[in-house]
């Protein structure tokens, strides 16, 4: 064990003091000051010192920290177990059945894709499924429980729509003896919602912890200065900003912390977070890390970074797995995407509904996995990027035996 350089510079402080203390009457003039030269340099030396000390723990503190969020990050970047799906359940019985989707916005492509996804899934087991074209305005998720009403529906899955914004169209709905089932919404650690026994829950707050470690582990040792993107609209938003602030607190080098938070509603990322970023970039030169906590927001907050701070070498780190934001990985500036397999996502949502459907026990705490994708996997998830790739090829067949069809 290496001793302190403190403890050596003490002894040659005493020495000073004591040689100068020997001196004459007549040298007194000369030896006081002799005495503060001598006292001022050890004293210099030993602060210098202990400063190096200092600095030399902090360095190997923020190794540990980093050697740490690496071995999260190793971790997480292995494919998904099928180990653990629930209890099996017979669904022959819903063949000629409909479920009647709302998702938040027909038009973002991580719901587009997810709800194609359930379609085909539902088709194989012989059950309806019909995607309504909301626009993430209420009155369009309104439109969409009033015609799925009207229709027979069997289920209404809420796709992204808070459910509490939601309340008279839910008892409407449960009055007509339909059951309403949030997909995608809260975080696998909540508790179910209040009047509403079945809901396909998803790892946010872990995504979120993931895309924040990855920074860690990308800027070696150097302090986070996040800008972080939220949508405060969506159900896991608040939860996902505390979790992303929780992991700079403790899982990041000392000085780490969440500089900028900008808040953008769904309908709005293509207009608002562009320019904000630029802005926010624009304003705060210490910013060397954007974590958007979907990862759809990254399509605009890229171009925002390219027109602000080209030359920083600022990384984007995020959550999801839509495939055209993976396709960005090898450009350099989006780093890493906690992701989802909207597949995946698609059999968890269904598998919950048709358990409603069906009035069996819900699985507690169901949700799909992730997968930490960056650029040394990135290529297993298809060139383009593809829905479904990257995450093996056993969870189909896992779900169709858990369902009676395999």
């Amino acid at each position: 064990m290496r001793k302190s350089k403190l403890l050596i510079a003490a002894p040659i402080l005493s020495a000073v003091l004591l040689l100068a203390g020997c001196g004459s009457d007549s040298e007194d003039t000369d030896s006081g000051a002799a005495t503060a030269a001598a006292t001022e340099e050890a004293t210099e030396e030993a602060t210098e010192e202990a400063t190096e000390d200092a600095a030399e723990v902090n360095a190997d503190k923020a190794d540990a920290i980093v050697a740490a969020a690496t071995a999260v990050i190793d971790a997480a970047k292995l494919i998904p177990s099928t180990s653990d799906l629930g209890e099996p359940i017979d669904i022959s019985t819903l063949k000629g059945e409909t479920i009647y989707s709302i998702p938040i916005d027909s038009k973002l492509e991580f719901y587009q894709v997810g709800e194609v996804a359930m379609a085909a899934i539902a088709e194989e087991a012989g059950i309806n499924f019909v995607t309504f074209p909301s626009d993430g305005t209420p009155v369009s998720f309104q439109q969409g429980f009033a015609q799925a009403i009207a229709k027979g529906a069997s289920a209404i899955v809420l796709n992204g729509p808070l459910p509490e914004t939601l309340a008279p169209q839910i008892k409407d709905a449960n009055d007509a003896g339909i059951p309403v089932i949030p997909l995608h919404l809260s975080d696998l650690g909540e508790p179910l919602l209040e009047g509403i026994p079945y809901e396909a829950f998803a790892p946010f707050n872990e995504g979120a912890r993931l895309a924040s470690l990855y920074s860690v582990m990308d800027l070696a040792g150097e302090p986070v200065k996040a800008l972080v993107l939220e949508a405060s609209g969506t159900g896991p938003s608040a939860g996902m900003v505390t979790s992303i602030k929780d992991t700079l607190a403790s899982e990041a080098p000392e000085g780490s912390e969440v500089v900028t938070l900008l808040n953008s509603e769904v309908p709005n990322w293509s207009t608002e977070i562009q320019p904000a970023v630029q802005s926010a970039l624009l304003a705060n030169p210490e910013i060397n890390a954007v974590i958007p906590i979907y990862d759809s927001m990254a399509l605009f907050a890229i171009p925002g970074i390219e027109q602000a701070a080209a030359d920083r070498n600022i990384g984007v780190y995020s959550f999801n797995g839509t495939p055209a934001v993976m396709d960005l990985i090898p450009g350099g500036i989006m780093r890493a995407d906690a992701a989802e397999n909207p597949d995946w996502v698609a059999y968890v949502n269904l598998d919950t509904t048709f358990r409603a459907m069906l009035g069996a026990p819900a699985t507690p705490g169901s949700a799909n996995p992730l997968r930490l994708i960056d650029a040394s996997n990135v290529a297993e998830t298809g060139t383009p990027s593809e829905s479904g790739k990257g995450f093996g090829d056993e969870y189909p067949a896992a779900y169709r035996t858990l369902w009676g069809l395999g």
